[in-house]
C-alpha cells in the first residue's frame, strides 16, 4: 500500500509539473508572445489557458496590455516668437504589437525612455508653429492648446506604433513652466499687454461717457425750451386774463377802481413804522366824502 501511495503522489506531482510546464494560463488585458527555441513564432491574445510545448522548446513572455499613464520629463522648447517655455506632458499608451514590443525595446522602461525620444523631437518641431500666446492668453480666440497637443501626437502616434508596437492613445499637456531668466521679460510683457487694453477700454468707456453727457444735454435742452415754451403760454394767457379782469372792473366800478389802486400805491410806499397826516378831502380819501356819480349807482 506504501508503494502504491507512493507512486501515486509521485505520478500526481509530474502530471502538477507537466501541466504547469505545457499550460500558459493568460490574465485578462495581457498578451503573451510565444518563442520556440528562442525564436518568437506566436502571439496569444484571448484570456484563458493555452497549450505550449515544455521549456525549453518553448518560452513565452507575457505583457500587461492595459493602458499605462507616463509623464514625460520637463524639456525646453522655443515657441516661433522666440519664447523659451519648458512644457511637461502626460501620454496614455499601450502595448498593441506584442512581437515588435519585445522585438524592439523588450521592458516598459524601455519603451517609456524611446517614447520619451519621440515626444521631445515632435514637441520641439511642433512648438516651432506657434507663438507663446498660442499657449498662454486672456484672449480664446488665440488659445491653440488642442490643436498642439494633436499634432504632437499625430507625430508620435504612426512612428510608436510602427517601431515599438506600442499604441498612444492620448497626449496632452500637464503643465508649462518659464526659464528663470525669462520670467521678468514675460512679466513685463503680459503687464504692457494688459496696459494696451485698459487704455483702450478707457478711451471706449471716456467715448460712451461723451456720447451719453452730449445726449443727456440736448434732452436737458429740449425740456427747458419746452418748458420755456409753455411757461410763456401760460403767462401769456394769465396776463390776458388779468388785463380783461381790470378792464372789467375798472369798466363797473371805475371809481372804487382809483380807489383800491390808490390804495395798493400807498402800501406799496409806506412801511409799518411810517406816519402821515392827510386831510380826508383830498385824493384818494375825497371818495369817502363826495356823492356816488350816476354812473356808480348800478354798481
Amino acid at each position: 500500500m506504501k508503494f502504491w501511495l507512493r507512486l501515486t503522489l509521485a505520478l500526481l506531482l509530474l502530471g502538477l509539473i507537466a501541466f504547469k510546464a505545457i499550460i500558459l494560463p493568460l490574465p485578462e488585458g495581457h498578451k503573451a508572445v510565444i518563442a520556440h527555441f528562442g525564436n518568437p513564432t506566436r502571439i496569444i491574445e484571448t484570456p484563458g489557458a493555452h497549450l505550449k510545448w515544455p521549456w525549453p522548446i518553448d518560452n513565452y513572455y507575457l505583457f500587461d496590455t492595459r493602458n499605462r499613464i507616463y509623464n514625460t520629463r520637463f524639456t525646453q522648447t522655443l515657441t516661433r516668437d522666440k519664447k523659451a517655455i519648458i512644457l511637461l506632458t502626460y501620454i496614455v499608451y499601450r502595448i498593441a504589437d506584442p512581437l515588435t514590443f519585445l522585438q524592439a525595446v523588450g521592458t516598459i522602461a524601455n519603451a517609456e525612455d524611446k517614447i520619451e525620444g519621440l515626444v521631445s523631437s515632435s514637441k520641439n518641431n511642433v512648438m516651432g508653429n506657434y507663438n507663446l500666446a498660442n499657449l498662454v492668453s486672456t484672449d480664446p480666440s488665440q488659445l491653440k492648446i488642442a490643436e498642439i497637443e494633436n499634432r504632437i501626437l499625430d507625430a508620435v502616434g504612426q512612428r510608436a506604433r510602427e517601431n515599438f508596437g506600442v499604441e498612444i492613445t492620448s497626449l496632452g499637456i500637464k503643465r508649462l513652466a518659464y526659464p528663470e531668466n525669462n520670467v521678468k521679460a514675460i512679466l513685463s510683457q503680459m503687464r504692457a499687454e494688459r496696459g494696451q487694453y485698459a487704455a483702450k477700454y478707457r478711451a471706449e468707456g471716456r467715448m460712451q461717457a461723451s456720447i451719453i453727457v452730449s445726449e443727456a444735454d440736448l434732452e436737458i435742452a429740449r425740456i427747458n425750451a419746452e418748458a420755456v415754451k409753455k411757461a410763456a403760454e401760460i403767462t401769456g394767457k394769465a396776463d390776458r386774463q388779468a388785463a380783461e379782469i381790470y378792464a372789467e372792473t375798472y369798466k363797473k366800478g371805475r371809481e372804487f377802481y382809483k380807489f383800491t389802486r390808490s390804495l395798493e400805491a400807498l402800501e406799496k410806499m409806506i412801511n409799518q413804522n411810517a406816519t402821515f397826516i392827510m386831510r380826508s378831502d383830498q385824493y384818494p380819501f375825497n371818495v369817502l366824502y363826495e356823492p356816488v356819480k350816476p354812473d356808480d349807482k348800478s354798481n
